[in-house]
């Protein structure tokens, strides 16, 4: 069974993202970072809401509770990733959540 360390840093590589452009997005050190993704340090609360955010996932299927994951797809194309991108990135995955959970609703 994967633990939230294994998910975050799956999602992370998947993304093509180093850990010094994570842990500077989330403005936390390189190292506290890998010992999250080592699972030898909890994620509070704003970290993982930072994640989801630029993950594009829910906190149940980063916290491992849901193997459901439906993310948006767009393409980025760069030779370098700054921080600024990042946080593009995590606007325009917050708001393809929001209008998913908004279509869901209607559609009930």
């Amino acid at each position: 069974m994967k633990n939230i360390g294994d998910r975050m840093k799956t999602l992370r590589e998947n993304m093509n993202l180093t850990p010094q452009a994570v842990s500077s997005y989330l403005d936390i050190p390189s190292k506290e970072l890998l010992n999250m993704e080592d699972g030898n340090k909890n994620i509070t609360l704003s970290i993982l809401n930072k994640l989801c955010s630029l993950f594009g996932c829910s906190e149940s299927y980063l916290l491992c509770r849901s193997d459901e994951f439906d993310h948006a797809k767009f393409a980025l194309k760069s030779t370098s990733i700054e921080t600024d991108d990042l946080e593009g990135i995590a606007s325009m995955n917050r708001i393809y959540m929001n209008m998913k959970y908004l279509t869901s609703k209607m559609n009930d």
